[in-house]
Parts: structure tokens; sequence; C-alpha cells
């Protein structure tokens, strides 16, 4: 028996239930969030393993190998291919969503993609981040607290790109929640720091039931995750949420998870409605 095989069926033994199910379905796989493929080299950070199921963990391949994509996007600094993965990545993904590069790129019927210049945000992407939040904020409230993020909570999400940082000049998101306490660890594996691609803050309320998620992917996209795990807690003060402004001065949020609202966007006003 290898090492990794011990090591599989150790953490299973010590974790039979997985996080990301509610706690009702038995844990038969090793998850890694963010995907492995996300990092130069294949080195993520320490500890980020959770115990799954085989849905959970098989039935995401697909927004994994875009995320791991959309993750190396770096217009600042030019560091996403320091391993010279992301061609391959891009193949793969072109195979597995056909047109979807020229939607993102605007492709006219001249074959040229639009003067901006900037990549449109597609519905494969959309659902790719959406998967990714959601597995993130159950998979880091495990982590923290051992606890199982349960079925009937609620979770919502909001997130940028780099072209919103370019056009807004930051992401006032974030700068809005600076005062919020939070765990933000460094994140490392044999020594690398691995911050720059991924780094997150997780803020939790003393009772566990209320979460914030701040989570940042290199040069490329972020994102913030509110939720709840008191079943209506979250719907009832969406709207209370601090969102950064858009030009019609409507957020949008997208609703990742609740027993009462559909899933997908909800835009909430700045006087608090929700709808």
């Amino acid at each position: 028996m290898g090492s990794a095989t011990r090591h599989r069926k150790a953490f299973l033994l010590a974790h039979p239930v997985c996080a990301f199910c509610g706690g009702v379905t038995p844990s038969t796989t090793i998850e890694h969030c963010p995907p492995r493929a996300m990092f130069q080299n294949r080195q993520w950070p320490e500890g980020f393993e959770f115990p799954a199921c085989d849905r959970c963990n098989g039935g995401t391949r697909d927004d994994d190998l875009l995320i791991a994509m959309l993750a190396r996007v770096d217009p600042l600094e030019n560091r996403g291919d320091r391993d010279g993965k992301v061609p391959g990545l891009m193949a793969r993904a072109h195979k597995r969503h056909p047109g979807m590069f020229e939607r993102m790129l605007a492709i006219g019927e001249d074959g040229q993609p639009q003067a901006s210049g900037e990549w449109q945000i597609t519905d494969e992407m959309r659902q790719a981040v959406d998967v990714l939040a959601a597995k993130l904020a159950k998979g880091i409230y495990w982590r923290h607290t051992q606890d199982i993020f349960p079925n009937d909570g609620g979770l919502a999400m909001t997130w940028y790109t780099n072209a919103d940082v370019a056009r807004d000049g930051g992401y006032k998101l974030f700068e809005s929640l600076q005062h919020l306490a939070g765990n933000a660890p460094l994140l490392t594996r044999s020594g690398t720091y691995l911050n720059d691609q991924f780094e997150y803050k997780f803020s939790l309320s003393p009772e566990k039931h209320i979460l914030t998620l701040q989570a940042k992917f290199g040069n490329a996209f972020g994102f913030v995750v509110f939720g709840s795990t008191t079943p209506g807690l979250l719907e009832k003060n969406i709207h209370l949420a601090v969102a950064s402004p858009r030009a019609d001065g409507v957020e949008p949020f997208r609703i990742l998870q609740s027993p009462a609202l559909p899933l997908g966007e909800l835009r909430t006003t700045g006087e608090g409605s929700a709808g």
C-alpha cells in the first residue's frame, strides 16, 4: 500500500462524512478546493483537503477546469503561466465548451475580437465561479469549525474581475469589509508562499451561524460570500449586506444555496428591498 493510499484511508476514516452535502452523505474521496490545477506546478495550499462524496468531487470537473484557467489570467504581472500549463488548460476548456472562447472574446463576423480587448463573462464562467464559491465557503467553514454547513443554510455571493478593478480603481466591497475581524492565514506548501495565487479572510460570528468569506485569486478575480447556517436568516438580511455600487446603483448578488430563493442572480437595491 502506497503512502497516498494510506493517507486517503486514514483521512476518510477520520472524516467519514462529505463536507459539501450537509452531513448526509458518506465521504469516499478527498476533494481539493480550490482545484490543484489552478496553482503553479500543482503546489496547492497545505491543509486544503476536504472529505467528499463521489458526486461532489467528480461532478464539478468541468467547473474546476474553467477556474484553473481563469485564475491564471494575470494582465498586471504576467505570472499566471510560470509552469507553462495555460495552453493545455485552454485547449481542454475549448474541447469541453465549444464556442466559449468566441463568446468570451466577442468574436465578430470578421473573425476579430472586440476592440476593448476585455474578456466577456460567459454563462459557463458564471457557473464555475458559483460552484467554486459555494464549495470553498463550505470547505473553509468546515476547516475552521469542523462542522458541516447545513443544507437548509443560505449562501450568497458577489464577485469581481480584473476588468472591474481597472474600471473602479479597486474592489470597494473588500475595502468596506476591512474593519471586519477574521482569520486570514498564510498559505504555503513545502515553504512555497501561495497567497499571491490564492488568499482569503474568513469571518465567523461567535455563535458560528453567520459567515463572511473574502477570497482573491491572483490578479484574475475574487468574491465575497455571505452565509448563514440558520434557515431564513440570510434571506431575511441579504439586503443589509454591504455592496459595492455599480453604475446603475444596483449590486447583483448570486444565490448559491437557499431553501427559499431561486439560485442565480438576485438584485438588491440601495433601499434594502430584495426580489
